[in-house]
């Protein structure tokens, strides 16, 4: 190696490296299950008047939802279920109720369903929530030609009485 050539070597070293970390941390980035971005958001953003215009649907409608989730057992069927009721408060029957579903502390996963009618104004489904906590849950509800939206935040808990018991 020719005198001189080591500055420039090790500056291209560093350089690489620097190159190589970056690289990591925006794996790690986008790989966090915890960090969410809005799905969609750029034809959200380009529709946000139609967004305002089913608000305020919502509001002429007056319509409401009850979100419950059961008590999570073994993580693979938890029962969502929400309860539909119109402007006088009482329930409404024969509507298509989805749902989209969210972990707040990992909402990059989200769980989706279509809910089926039990009683009339009790929609139902079971889904995958194995973790207790806060979860957003997203509701489009169509009966007829009118369309409602809303969400909502419920609190899943665990089954599991022995977690209560001190040490």
């Amino acid at each position: 190696m020719k005198k001189g050539m080591g500055w420039p070597i090790g500056v291209a070293m560093i350089l690489a490296s620097t190159v190589v970390a970056n690289v990591v941390v925006m794996k790690i980035a986008n790989n966090d299950p915890s960090f969410s971005v809005e799905p969609d958001y750029y034809r959200k953003a380009v529709h946000f008047d139609s967004t305002m215009a089913q608000q305020q649907r919502n509001l002429s409608l007056g319509w409401g939802i009850d979100t419950q989730i059961d008590s999570i057992g073994d993580g693979t069927h938890t029962r969502l279920s929400i309860r539909l009721r119109d402007a006088s408060s009482y329930p409404l029957p024969g509507a298509r109720v989805a749902v989209m579903a969210r972990f707040n502390a990992r909402a990059n996963d989200t769980l989706t369903a279509v809910l089926t009618e039990e009683a009339p104004g009790t929609y139902v489904t079971t889904l995958p929530i194995a973790r207790p906590g806060e979860w957003e849950v997203r509701v489009d509800a169509t009966h007829g030609s009118q369309r409602f939206s809303a969400s909502s935040r419920v609190t899943a808990v665990r089954s599991d009485v022995a977690r209560h018991t001190p040490r």
